[in-house]
């Protein structure tokens, strides 16, 4: 028998009261579906605080059995589904509301926090960037598009949605620690700290990261008791935490050398002239040989650990800089990257080489201005930089610009040939051209070069699978895989190898694990497109194609698959528009074919055979155009028993005939 007052208690932020009167609720045959639904959420928010996520996910299932379009239902178990790291099944969930609701914020915010766990960094960003345009006072949402800013280097404007956040909202500990980040990319030690130290006030007491992130600047400064309290924080809410552990007992170390440092006598005055000599630093020198040794065996993470002490006992250490760059960029913690390269600019800044890693990382963080800039410097400084020439034209191939990119990868090539990366770039250049025997031959040279170059051997059998020789791809895709799990050019010739079988789900999840992760994933952006496409899922493809055509807009395979997708959802004048820019770009059979197809269902007689005599004509250049060909020749035979040439007065030469 449910009371009056169990309704109130199952809304209570009680959760005690909240368990029973949300099952008295529940259990009462005379409440309305309405009142059950409420309840069964209710309770399955207080089991998922609780990490009871069956009983949560069993309560969301329940709710959505009596209400299926219940957006608050959907939301709360793809909350759970998150938590418990079935991912896919928590898009799903807040895909399924976002369609139900479109002008509600709510699910798309709670989609960009996923993508920001899978660390889709710029898919995140769209979703905040929708959030806060139906609802410009959303905290979370500006916390969340602040926390995507940041990771993609765009600390200003990060700034200013944490500020904005807290302004809201004063009491969000999240906004206070991705703020102190901020600074702490700013180098502002002091307000860093400050945030830090808020979030920590605020924030739930099973949450360890304002205490680690504030004892590593703590470290960083030379204070090490604070710094060794906050480690032991951590330690008293994770006790397993291996980084935390490393941490402090590097900090101890530090600590130790310091204090054995300041009792030794007064180093002797030098004679005039003479620069003193530098204090010796062995606990930061052992810290640097121990990362190294971290980094050889692939321990990123553990190496910038050390890393990260080391330079607080000496911050311009510039092994320890390097070391760490390589680490973060290993990781593609690319703004982190960038922080530590422009240290090393700053410390050498007529060094070509340094230029040209900044200029990297800054193209991966599509700032392709920045990147040109640095790498024309280099150039200027040394002419004769064959990694000033291969960065350049790494750039070049980001802008769309593959012609350009080719000529600064021969110059690169010419004055180092023994450089297996610059033939690995090439290669991706030629098959951005759709050039595939070309960058067969680069790639073939850069294995022979260097038979460990992972990048050179996946792009190998990428090319081999587009080509539809899986037999020979696959083989160097599975081994670039067996050396590194994460190779991304792999996983992407996987995702292919998916999509060529049917099998769109798995080509899906494959190709995941590559959006959002490298600095350019357009390829394979374009090939969830197609496996989206294969589910009849126009709206996903769309999405991918756009992001594609937004930094690319010259992309000829985003422009030809966009215009099936619009043919698809009936949309033919601006199908048309798209395939006619991508056939100007680069002539395929795949466009032919397409384009054909939408005449037919003009009836546009004579535009339509002369496309599909077209298709049959050129010569195929990937799986794609194969499939495209054999489509097209099958389509010629249908229609030349209705149109066959010589009836009605027609001929081959009005082009109206098969």
């Amino acid at each position: 028998m449910a009371y009056a007052g169990d309704r109130e208690d199952c809304s209570s932020a009680v959760a005690e009261k909240i368990e029973s009167g949300c099952t008295a609720v529940i259990g009462d045959a005379a409440r309305t579906p309405d009142d059950a639904v409420k309840a069964f959420v209710n309770r399955s928010r207080m089991y998922a605080s609780r990490a009871k996520f069956d009983l949560a996910l069993s309560d969301a299932s329940a709710a959505l059995e009596l209400d299926t379009r219940s957006v608050a239902t959907l939301l709360v178990r793809g909350y759970v589904y998150q938590r418990i790291n079935n991912l896919d099944s928590a898009l799903a969930d807040f895909q399924r509301a976002i369609e139900i609701d479109p002008n509600n914020p709510a699910p798309l915010a709670s989609r960009g926090f996923l993508r920001l766990q899978q660390k889709n960094w710029a898919e995140a960003l769209k979703d905040y960037d929708a959030a806060l345009a139906l609802r410009p006072d959303h905290a979370s949402a500006l916390v969340g598009r602040g926390r995507s800013n940041l990771e993609m280097g765009q600390l200003d404007k990060a700034l200013a949605d944490l500020d904005a956040a807290i302004a809201i909202s004063i009491n969000t500990p999240s906004a206070f620690y991705w703020r102190g980040q901020v600074y702490r990319r700013k180098g502002d030690t002091d307000r860093a700290i400050d945030d830090f130290s808020r979030a920590a006030v605020e924030a739930a007491p099973n949450d360890a990261g304002p205490y680690f992130a504030r004892g590593q600047l703590y470290s960083s400064r030379g204070d090490y008791a604070r710094a060794i309290a906050d480690f032991d924080k951590v330690l008293s809410i994770v006790p397993d935490d291996k980084n935390t552990r490393q941490l402090r007992q590097s900090t101890l170390a530090l600590q130790a050398e310091m204090a054995r440092v300041h009792d030794k006598p007064a180093v002797a005055a030098s004679p005039p002239g003479q620069a003193a000599p530098a204090a010796p630093l062995p606990a930061a020198n052992a810290l640097v040989d121990q990362a190294k040794r971290l980094y050889n065996v692939r321990k990123y993470a553990d190496s910038i650990a050390l890393l990260t002490q080391a330079l607080a006992a000496d911050p311009h250490n510039d092994l320890a800089l390097r070391l760490r760059f390589l680490s973060y960029s290993k990781l593609n913690k690319l703004p982190e990257a960038l922080a530590d390269v422009d240290q090393l600019v700053d410390l050498h800044p007529a060094d070509a080489q340094m230029l040209v890693l900044r200029g990297i990382t800054l193209a991966a963080l599509r700032q392709t201005d920045k990147a040109m800039s640095d790498l024309e410097h280099a150039l200027a400084i040394d002419p004769n930089s064959a990694q000033a020439y291969s960065g350049r034209g790494l750039v070049e191939r980001k802008l769309g610009k593959p012609t350009e990119a080719i000529a600064d990868f021969d110059r690169s090539i010419a004055i180092n040939p023994k450089d297996s990366n610059s033939y690995v770039q090439r290669g991706a250049a030629f098959l951005a051209l759709h050039q595939f025997d070309k960058a067969l031959v680069d790639y073939d040279q850069a294995v022979t070069i260097n038979p460990l170059n992972d990048d050179a051997r996946a792009s190998r059998g990428l090319v081999l699978l587009m080509k539809g020789n899986s037999a020979e791809g696959l083989p160097d895709l599975n081994r670039a895989l067996e050396r590194d799990p994460t190779n991304q050019i792999a996983l992407l010739g996987r995702g292919l190898a998916m999509l060529s079988s049917g099998q769109n789900d798995r080509a899906i999840i494959a190709l995941n694990q590559v959006i959002g992760r490298s600095a350019d994933d357009s390829a394979a952006r374009i090939l969830r497109a197609r496996a989206f496409l294969a589910q009849k899922d126009t709206s996903n493809a769309m999405l991918d194609l756009n992001d594609v055509l937004d930094s690319t807009p010259g992309n000829a395979e985003a422009l030809t698959l966009r215009g099936i997708t619009r043919s698809v959802m009936h949309e033919y004048d601006a199908a048309l528009a798209d395939l006619d820019q991508g056939l100007e770009k680069r002539e395929s059979v795949e466009g032919y074919f397409a384009r054909a197809k939408i005449y037919d269902a003009k009836s546009d007689v004579p535009h339509a055979t002369a496309d599909f005599h077209r298709a049959t004509e050129l010569k195929p250049k990937g799986v794609f155009d194969l499939v495209a060909q054999a489509q097209a020749k099958k389509r010629i035979q249908q229609l030349s028993k209705s149109l066959p040439c010589g009836s009605a007065g027609r001929t081959e030469r009005d082009g109206a005939c098969l």
